[in-house]
């Protein structure tokens, strides 16, 4: 559940090719000042012993700057660990968090180029989704975070507390959506045992067809992120050698 083998022969072979044109620990509750009488407890969904670091800039290596665009995605195996965003307990979330690089501005201008939409423009944006497994790689988007624009925290790890905590169940999976584009992408000497993440795109459209900019504006304009309460959305395309940077802060729901 949350994850499965099926999926095409190639999609195991892009290498974070899917958006990138190209830790945190629970002790971070106590000084963002979630509105909550149980942030003492909270606990970070996504948490791993070993947290890399977001690709960008790398001015030595400017192809190596990555970024995701226009996705819904999740984590299905992150620093060796199976379903690192399913939730155990029912409860809810009261905080995410998003470590994102600071591309230098040709680099910031490449992604807009490609990602940019008519609500948010070329800025990258971000925000958190919980989402119920349905059936093989179907997923129902249950509620989600409001969207934040993240142009002026670029360069640093930044937790977003929720006015109006989003409630979650035991089973459900915190994902992270990208509505334009964010750069808070991990990809560099990461093992493709230890890293996968599932997308919110169709078989066909796991990445560009061609290396020329009109197959990679063809697959950006192709790809869309779920952010529709209540629809159901099949994520076909899994994706190896690659870190999400996110995470979300939960507080279970306490016994009766």
């Amino acid at each position: 559940m949350g994850d499965t083998k099926k999926t095409t022969t190639h999609l195991t072979r892009r290498l974070g090719i899917a958006l990138a044109f190209t830790a945190l620990c629970a002790a971070l509750v106590a000084v963002i000042g979630i509105p909550s009488a149980g942030a003492i407890n909270a606990k970070v969904i996504g948490h791993t012993k070993h947290t890399p670091k977001p690709a960008c800039p790398n001015k030595k290596h400017p192809n190596r700057c990555k970024a995701i665009g226009r996705v819904t995605g999740f984590m299905t195996v992150a620093d060796g660990e199976k379903h690192p965003f399913r939730v155990q307990r029912d409860g809810k979330l009261v905080a995410w968090a998003v470590d994102v690089s600071k591309p230098v501005k040709s680099q910031r201008n490449t992604f807009a180029a490609f990602f940019e939409n008519k609500q948010f423009g070329k800025q990258p944006t971000g925000r958190i989704a919980v989402l119920k497994h349905k059936d093989k790689l179907s997923y129902k988007l249950l509620r989600q975070s409001p969207t934040m624009g993240l142009g002026s925290v670029l360069g640093r790890k930044q937790i977003f507390t929720l006015d109006k905590p989003l409630s979650v169940r035991k089973g459900d999976i915190v994902a992270f959506t990208s509505p334009t584009w964010t750069p808070n992408f991990a990809s560099r000497r990461l093992s493709a045992k230890d890293e996968k993440w599932r997308a919110s795109r169709t078989k066909d459209n796991c990445g560009p067809k061609k290396n020329t900019q009109r197959a990679k504006m063809r697959f950006a304009r192709n790809s869309h992120p779920q952010q529709k309460v209540d629809s159901v959305h099949d994520y076909e395309c899994l994706y190896v050698h690659g870190r999400i940077l996110y995470w979300a802060y939960f507080v279970p729901k306490k016994k009766s």
